[in-house]
């Protein structure tokens, strides 16, 4: 390629970025359902502390279908949404396939809050375009509802630790403008040279097969703005996500087109954008509430006994990360914490059915603001409430490790 044409791509690139987000949302499946719905407005069973909404943003790719399923009922509640993404190197019937299990589940279709974007964007992991990605998913949820108050993106290779029910139960009591985003002020050697690149991700041209480019030259750090990096995965108030989105203030403008040209930039674009905007830093939780699985190597279910399964189930997150779709630990949480059948959703309060080993709890639901949480989530509770603490005597958390 000549160096007339990179200059073109890279000077262009940021413009194409910024207006595939504002294109005409992608269309999803959606299906009407004859049983009766769930209740509009439910009574609350505490009306001070009314249990939040989460938006999920569920993706993977080739083959994955299975796994986002699986993903999807051990996640589900009837309170939350759910949008689910398989990238373009899944076929389009995979997708459908997809489509057609969610319909084929009653709870799913009565709620109305499961839905699988058709229309399938081009990821690379290493490249911007898996940034283009999350933001992508944050604007269909923020067109689609708009009574969310924080939005969670999952892997296929991601599984719950705790209930739903744990899980909005605690944060029904946590400040709702707490953003969990996992940094690092201190970036690493590596992570500093990545910075250092001019990259241009062919994948924001939907071209499944595009490789990356990479610039011939070097460029300095931004000075307009310290940069934070760290996990991919994070938990963003409804407010900061429409931030990122809409960019009442420039700097949200100035960042999407930093990042653009900067390798793995979805580990740094929300956490830098957080931390250098006044209005959210001083509620910036260092985690994202995640586990990651870093030996998934065992396959005989003995591996997972204590203390190994120990080490991942007593952890104060909400969720683990890396699991292979064979793994035993997905068993084992689902018996001993989720409490949930096979090919069935994880119960909770909403649920009214009798619990057997031949029918399903969750065939017949209730008001889905009741809540029974569980002892699970004692670690996470403990961990949030110290963390509030801490939040509430430092004015930015992003000055402190």
């Amino acid at each position: 390629m000549s160096f007339f044409l990179k200059q073109i791509l890279l000077f262009s690139l940021p413009l194409i970025f910024l207006f595939c987000l504002l294109l005409p949302l992608h269309h999803f499946h959606s299906h009407t359902h004859t049983q009766t719905h769930f209740p509009h407005n439910p009574t609350f069973s505490n009306p001070f502390s009314p249990p939040p909404r989460i938006a999920y943003f569920i993706t993977g790719t080739k083959n994955d279908g299975s796994r986002i399923f699986r993903l999807l009922q051990a996640v589900y509640h009837p309170r939350n949404y759910y949008l689910l993404h398989l990238d373009q190197f899944a076929s389009p019937k995979q997708r459908l396939q997809l489509a057609l299990k969610v319909a084929s589940v009653d709870v799913f279709v009565a709620a109305e809050n499961v839905n699988v974007i058709e229309k399938a964007d081009a990821v690379n992991e290493e490249g911007s375009s898996a940034l283009g990605l999350v933001l992508h998913g944050a604007a269909v949820l923020l067109k689609w509802k708009m009574d969310w108050d924080w939005f969670v993106n999952l892997d296929a290779s991601d599984y719950p630790l705790i209930s739903q029910d744990d899980f909005l139960h605690i944060l029904s009591f946590v400040p709702r403008n707490l953003n969990f985003i996992e940094y690092n002020m201190n970036i690493s050697p590596e992570e500093y040279q990545k910075a250092l690149e001019v990259i241009v991700d062919s994948r924001l041209y939907i071209l499944l097969r595009g490789k990356m480019f990479v610039g011939d030259r070097k460029r300095v750090l931004p000075s307009a703005f310290k940069l934070f990096m760290g996990s991919q995965h994070v938990i963003l108030n409804r407010k900061f996500v429409e931030h990122s989105i809409q960019g009442w203030e420039n700097l949200p403008r100035l960042l999407l087109l930093y990042f653009t040209n900067t390798r793995s930039s979805h580990r740094g674009y929300f956490q830098t954008l957080a931390c250098n905007t006044m209005e959210f830093s001083d509620a910036v939780i260092n985690s994202n509430l995640r586990f990651i699985n870093s030996d998934n190597t065992a396959r005989d279910p003995s591996d997972f006994r204590a203390p190994s399964s120990d080490r991942i189930l007593k952890r104060e997150v909400a969720f683990v990360g890396n699991v292979s779709a064979d793994s035993p630990l997905l068993d084992m949480i689902d018996a001993h914490i989720l409490h949930r059948g096979h090919g069935m959703v994880s119960p909770g309060g909403w649920c009214l059915g009798s619990s057997n080993w031949f029918s399903d709890p969750c065939g017949e639901w209730g008001d889905p603001s009741v809540l029974r949480p569980g002892p699970a989530a004692k670690g996470l509770e403990n961990f949030l409430m110290k963390s509030i603490k801490d939040t509430s005597i430092k004015s930015s958390r992003c000055d402190h490790q």
